[in-house]
């Protein structure tokens, strides 16, 4: 489809190794992605889960996590909010962000020297905010106060990372998930139409939105001018199952508008999610679902901020370019690239593989 530029990896890749995703992936997708991520295999397939043990220093912090099921949460005194805040702040928190992106390197550049990666694609690092750590996996009563620890610890991983890989070599994505429940649940219709976005109360005071603007903003602050950035809105993939069904785009829209007037650098792209149920929803429909690109467009253009929407449903190849057709109806002459809604860790190789031909059918290429 000729407005259809590239495509774009969300983070997980349901396979084993670095390697085996470096080669598989730009097997299925030729010249189609600038920036190619690692697969998060291993102990981040599962977004992440693996970062639950660091706050294992003082066990009662900890929730007992269940996939897309409230979490329950415990009183604590002062003394042992206390208590357990001197235990993690004496930890030396180390997120392994930073390890596994420089191994990861090391394969990067390995490839690129046989010529399985091309000269420019960049090695892209995924990276959570703070919300999508603590907010599963600390006990509420010490959530504001873990936040600054746990936010020094994901800035030094960043600092390494880019210490340690060419600027040239290197994108950032930041994974905007749990926050955007916060965002929704202070919407009243999407409370009724969904009870279960109650579970995502903010740790904070004051003026949601302005808050998640804010802690995104000194997110992107650490990326340094020669590293690309991006943004990944998601609404999670638990069990294939989102922990909110959007009625439209108009929550990350309006959320990507904001960030982007405050960042202090230029944000290189955006992947935004458009799930199935936009188009089997007689309330939603596609046309509504998408119709905030059109307050988006301007903004795209004006930045220089490339767009991925996540159209690519594997097995499904009708829905996607129903969904492309809907694009270019709802907002002409948009340029823009495609992916799947969310990462494929938890799926199998086989329907991943499959999304990926997908996206190389309904694509140009970009190299």
């Amino acid at each position: 489809m000729a407005s259809v530029l590239g495509c774009h990896l969300v983070g997980s890749v349901p396979l084993p190794d670095t390697e085996a995703v470096f080669r598989e992936c730009l097997a299925v997708l030729p010249g189609r992605l600038k920036r190619i991520p690692d697969g998060e295999t291993g102990s981040r397939q599962l977004f992440t889960t693996f970062q639950a043990q660091l706050f294992g220093v003082y066990p009662p912090m900890m929730t007992k996590f269940e996939h897309n099921a409230p979490i329950p949460h415990d009183s604590f005194t002062s003394e042992q909010i206390d208590e357990g805040i001197a235990a993690l702040q004496q930890a030396d928190l180390q997120t392994g962000y930073d390890t596994s992106a420089v191994e990861s390197y090391a394969v990067f550049k390995k490839l690129r020297d046989e010529g399985v990666i091309a000269p420019g694609v960049r090695m892209q690092v995924c990276i959570p905010t703070v919300a999508n750590v603590i907010f599963p996996f600390v006990q509420f009563p010490f959530q504001p106060r873990v936040e600054p620890i746990y936010e020094a610890a994901l800035f030094r991983a960043m600092r390494k990372i880019q210490d340690s890989i060419p600027h040239e070599d290197l994108a950032i994505q930041i994974d905007i998930a749990g926050d955007t429940a916060f965002w929704e649940a202070i919407t009243p219709g999407a409370v009724r139409e969904n009870s279960g976005l109650e579970w995502f109360k903010p740790w904070w005071e004051g003026d949601v939105k302005q808050y998640m603007v804010d802690y995104i903003v000194r997110m992107i602050s650490q990326v340094d001018v020669g590293v690309e950035l991006g943004i990944h809105n998601c609404y999670g993939d638990m069990d294939h199952k989102h922990w909110h069904e959007p009625t439209s785009l108009a929550v990350v829209v309006e959320r990507q508008i904001l960030v982007t007037k405050a960042s202090p650098r230029k944000i290189n792209w955006s992947h935004m999610p458009v799930p199935k149920s936009a188009a089997e929803r007689p309330k939603v429909g596609l046309e509504k679902f998408l119709s905030p690109l059109k307050d988006l467009r301007p903004i795209l253009e004006q930045h220089g901020t490339e767009l991925y929407l996540g159209v690519v449903h594997e097995h499904q190849p009708e829905l996607t370019h129903q969904m492309i057709e809907a694009v270019e109806s709802v907002v002409p002459g948009l340029k823009f690239g495609v992916g799947t809604e969310c990462g494929g860790g938890r799926m199998q190789w086989a329907p991943f593989e499959d999304a990926l031909r997908i996206a190389a059918d309904v694509s140009r290429p970009v190299l």
